[in-house]
């Protein structure tokens, strides 16, 4: 398989979010999580009109917007419950940085072997 990264805005968005994400595992001031808060519903939103194709990334992003939502905050009260739910989160958004391509099978001529043809008319009754 191939694993190419696409070069694109979402890309670059989805590799910001993660490393958001990733270093909020760290205990830091609350001014940080509103940022991460809104920072992420913003991401997770623009990623989820992006990936409006796929139904699983679509429902993905669609719960993490939900769950970052800085409008009606959810919390969860305690840091050892954020820190797999970011873990898990900025996963999700670096594996949507990268395309796989499966690898083609080199064209080699005359691999099969022809089969003799028969037609109607030699059929032996």
């Amino acid at each position: 398989m191939n694993y190419i990264f696409k070069k694109d805005f979402f890309s670059y968005l989805s590799i910001a979010c993660a490393l958001i994400l990733i270093i909020a595992i760290f205990p830091f001031d609350i001014f940080y999580y509103k940022f991460l808060r809104v920072f992420i519903f913003i991401g997770a939103l623009l990623m989820m009109f992006n990936s409006y194709k796929t139904p699983f990334k679509l429902l993905s992003f669609a719960l993490i917007a939900y769950l970052f939502n800085p409008i009606i905050p959810i919390y969860l009260f305690q840091k050892l419950i954020w820190i797999p739910v970011d873990i898990i989160c900025g996963l999700l958004f670096l594996i949507c940085t990268v395309h796989i391509k499966k690898k083609k099978k080199p064209f080699i001529p005359y691999t099969k072997q022809k089969s003799p043809k028969s037609y109607g008319r030699d059929r032996k009754f």
